[in-house]
C-alpha cells in the first residue's frame, strides 16, 4: 500500500512541477520595469519551447504509474487540459513549498503569493472562461473552492481537502457525508443460492448489459438486513463499495439536496461505490424527496424497501429477494448447528417447519446455542429461534409467555377436542402439505384459522395460552380495535406488518375484539361498507396463508357474517360456566400452599361470574387475608366479591352469598 501511495504522489509531483514551470516561463516573459528586452530564461531548469511558444511538460518521472489518481479525476469528472492544470496548480499550493513565490512572480504582485483564476488564464495553456463557471467541472464537483466568490478571477483558489488526499493516494468517504451514509461490507458467509441470483441480477443491471438508463435498481422483499447483504455482495462483484442511507434522512430543501447529490456522485466515482437508499416506514411521505435526489444520480443506486414502491416515475430494474426455501433453511440450520452434540436431523427439520428466519438470524440463533451452558440442546435451539423471531413482533402486540396447561382449562370435552385438533393441524402441517402432497391439490386456504366465541372472562385467552404452550410458540395478543383505521388502506397496512413479522416464528396470533372489524357487512350500502369488506377479506386471506395459528375472538358471534364464518376452520364456543364448572374453577384457582380455613367451593360457585372474575376475586381476597395475617376465609372472599361486582356494575344478591359468613 505504501508503494501505491508513493506512486500516486510521484505522479502528482511530476504534474505539479510541469505546471510550476509554466508559471516560471510566464514570469520570465513579463517585461521588466524600464526595459523592453526579451525576457530572460526563468530561474531553475530551462524551459523547453514548442510550437506556439508554450512550455511542454517534462517526460514522466521514473516510477510514475500510467493510471494514477490525477488521471482518474480528469477522465471520470470530465476535466479539460486547462481545467486539469488549474486543479494541479491548486494542488501545488498544498504540496510544493515554492509555489507561493513562483505565483507572486508570475502575476507580478508580491501580495498575491497564491493561485488565482486570473493567473491560470494568463499562464497556462488553452485557457477558457467556462472553467471559471459554477457549472464547470472544477466548481460543480467542488474540486476547488474560492475564498471570495464575489471576485472569482482574483480570489485565492483552494483545493478541496478530500481531493488533495485522493490525489496523493489516500481515499476515504468525504467527512461531510459521515452520519448520513454508512459503509456496508459484504458478509463473510456465502449467500443462499436464491439471494446470490438476486445479487447477480443487480450487478448485471449496473453493468448496463440488460438495462437502458441510469444504473438504478429496486430491491424488494425479505428483511432489511438481508437486502443489505444482497446489495453488498452485488457491489463487491461489481468492484464497488456499498454505502447506505435512509430516505427519511435526505434533505427536503432543493438546493441542499442538489449539493448532496453532486457530492455523492463525486464520491461514487472516486471511491468507487454504490449507494443503497432504504425506504423505511415513512417512504410514502418522503418518496418525492427520495425520487428527486435519485434523479440527479447517474451512478449505481439501489432503492431498498419491503414492498415495491408505487407511483415511481423512474425506470428501474426490480429485483426481488424471495424468502428462503425449506431446503435453503435446512442447509443453514445444519451449518449453524454443525458439531453441536445432541442435535438430530429430525430436530433440525422441526426447526425448519416452525421458523422462517433469514440467513443472518439462523446463524445468530446457532451461535446462541453454542454459547449456552449445557442443557437440552433441542430446547436451546428452539428457544433461540423464538428469541430471534419475536424481536420484530414485540412492538406490534402484547406477548404472553405460555405458562398454563390443559389442567388449568375448565372446558367441556367437545371444546377440548377442537383445541387439540387445531394443535394437530399446526404441528403436522409440513407433513401433510409438503410430504404427503396436499398442498399441490388444495392450493388455497392452507392456514389454520380459529374463532373463539364467548363472553368476557370465559377463558378464550387462557385457551389460546394453553394451545401456544402445547405448540412451544409465543402467544401475541393483537388488539384489532387498535389496528383498524378510518383511513383507507391503513388497516391493511397495519395487518400486513403484523403477519409479516409473525411469519418468522409462526407465533400464535390472537386477534382480540374481532367485532371491531367483522360484522354483517356483506351487503354493500355505501363506500364504508365496501372498504370494510375489503379489510375483512384481507385479514382472512392473510390468516389462511399464515404458517402458524391465527385466532379471532368475539363476544358477539351472532354479529359475524356467515360468509366470513365459512372461511374459518375451527369455531370454538366458550359458554358462560355453570355451577359445576364454576366450582371446579374455584378449586383450581387457589394454590395448595395457600393457608385457608373453611373455604367452600360449592358456595363460592353461587356467584354468577365467569372465570376471569373468579380469578380476580380469589387474588384480591388473598391480599386481604395476607394483610390481616390470617388464613384465607369466606369473609375475605365476600369483601373481594363486593369489590369485583362494583367493577362489573352489578349488585350481590342474597342468594349468591347465602351461608358464606
Amino acid at each position: 500500500m505504501n508503494e501505491r501511495h508513493g506512486a500516486h504522489q510521484r505522479a502528482l509531483a511530476a504534474a505539479v512541477e510541469a505546471v510550476l514551470r509554466r508559471l516560471d516561463a510566464h514570469a520570465s516573459a513579463r517585461p521588466r520595469a524600464g526595459t523592453r528586452t526579451a525576457p530572460d530564461a526563468p530561474t531553475g531548469e530551462p524551459a523547453t519551447e514548442h510550437a506556439g511558444g508554450s512550455v511542454s511538460p517534462p517526460a514522466p518521472a521514473s516510477g510514475v504509474p500510467s493510471f494514477d489518481a490525477l488521471t482518474v479525476v480528469v477522465s471520470c469528472l470530465g476535466l479539460s487540459p486547462f481545467e486539469r492544470d488549474v486543479l494541479v496548480l491548486a494542488a501545488a499550493a498544498e504540496t510544493a513549498p515554492t509555489t507561493g513565490p513562483r505565483c507572486a512572480a508570475a502575476c507580478g504582485d508580491p501580495a498575491r503569493p497564491h493561485p488565482t483564476f486570473a493567473l491560470a488564464l494568463a499562464a497556462l495553456d488553452d485557457p477558457h472562461w467556462s472553467a471559471l463557471t459554477p457549472v464547470g467541472p472544477l466548481r460543480r464537483w467542488r474540486l476547488i473552492e474560492l475564498d471570495d466568490e464575489t471576485s472569482p478571477t482574483t480570489s485565492r483558489l483552494r483545493l478541496d481537502e478530500r481531493i488533495l488526499h485522493f490525489l496523493v493516494g489516500v481515499p476515504y468517504l468525504d467527512v461531510r457525508l459521515h452520519g448520513l451514509l454508512r459503509h456496508r461490507a459484504p458478509g463473510q458467509e456465502e449467500l443462499p443460492p436464491g439471494h446470490q441470483d438476486a445479487a447477480e441480477s443487480i450487478a448485471r443491471a449496473w453493468s448496463g448489459a440488460d438495462f437502458d438508463g441510469p444504473p438504478h435498481t429496486e430491491l424488494v422483499g425479505a428483511d432489511r438486513a438481508t437486502r443489505w447483504d444482497i446489495a453488498a455482495t452485488a457491489a463487491d462483484r461489481a468492484g464497488l463499495a456499498l454505502y447506505t442511507a435512509a430516505a427519511d434522512d435526505l434533505p427536503t430543501e432543493p438546493a441542499e439536496r442538489d449539493r448532496l447529490a453532486r457530492l455523492w456522485q463525486r464520491e461514487a466515482i472516486l471511491l468507487p461505490a454504490a449507494l443503497l437508499v432504504e425506504g423505511g416506514d415513512r417512504a410514502g411521505e418522503r418518496r418525492g424527496t427520495a425520487e428527486a435526489f435519485l434523479a440527479e444520480l447517474p451512478v449505481p443506486v439501489i432503492v431498498s424497501s419491503d414492498e415495491p414502491q408505487p407511483g415511481g416515475t423512474a425506470r428501474r430494474e426490480r429485483v426481488t429477494a424471495h424468502p428462503l426455501t425449506p431446503d435453503e433453511q435446512l442447509r443453514l440450520w445444519t451449518g449453524a448447528l454443525e458439531g453441536v452434540v445432541g442435535i438430530r436431523e429430525q430436530d433440525v427439520r422441526d426447526l425448519v417447519a416452525q421458523f422462517s428466519l433469514p440467513a443472518h438470524v439462523i446463524r445468530s440463533a446457532g451461535a446462541a446455542v453454542r454459547r449456552a451452558p449445557e442443557g437440552d440442546v433441542k430446547k436451546l435451539a428452539w428457544r433461540a429461534g423464538l428469541t430471534e423471531a419475536r424481536m420484530s413482533l414485540d412492538e406490534l402486540g402484547r406477548r404472553i409467555e405460555p405458562r398454563a396447561g390443559w389442567e388449568d382449562l375448565v372446558l367441556a370435552d367437545r371444546q377440548r377436542e377442537a383445541l387439540r385438533e387445531a394443535v394437530a393441524h399446526v404441528r403436522r402441517r409440513a407433513t401433510v402439505y409438503q410430504e404427503w402432497g396436499f398442498e399441490a391439490v388444495l392450493r388455497r386456504g392452507l392456514g389454520v384459522t380459529a374463532l373463539f366465541a364467548g363472553g368476557s372472562g370465559t377463558g378464550k385467552t387462557l385457551a389460546a395460552e394453553v394451545v401456544a404452550g402445547e405448540l412451544g410458540v409465543d402467544l401475541f395478543v393483537i388488539d384489532l380495535s387498535q389496528i383498524v383505521s378510518k383511513y383507507i388502506g391503513e388497516t391493511e397496512k397495519n395487518l400486513r406488518r403484523v403477519f409479516d413479522a409473525a411469519e418468522r416464528g409462526g407465533a400464535l396470533l390472537l386477534f382480540d375484539e374481532a367485532d371491531a372489524l367483522f360484522g354483517k357487512r356483506s351487503e354493500v350500502k355505501d363506500s364504508h361498507d365496501r372498504y370494510a369488506n375489503l379489510e375483512v377479506s384481507y385479514l382472512l386471506m392473510r390468516m389462511e396463508a399464515y404458517r402458524g395459528l391465527a385466532i379471532l375472538t368475539t363476544n358477539m358471534k351472532q354479529a359475524l357474517d356467515q360468509a366470513f364464518m365459512r372461511r374459518i376452520r375451527f369455531i370454538v364456543d366458550f359458554p358462560f360456566p355453570g355451577v359445576p364448572e364454576r366450582a371446579e374453577i374455584w378449586r383450581r384457582v387457589i394454590p395448595e400452599q395457600t393457608p385457608s380455613e373453611a373455604l367452600d367451593p360449592e358456595r363460592l360457585a353461587q356467584l354468577t361470574v365467569a372465570g376471569g372474575s373468579i380469578r380476580n376475586i380469589a387474588l384480591s381476597a388473598a391480599f386481604l387475608a395476607a394483610d390481616e395475617g390470617s388464613p384465607l376465609r369466606m369473609r375475605h372472599m365476600l369483601a373481594a366479591a363486593r369489590t369485583e361486582y362494583v367493577k362489573l356494575e352489578r349488585s350481590l344478591t342474597p342468594s349468591e352469598v347465602r351461608g358464606w359468613v
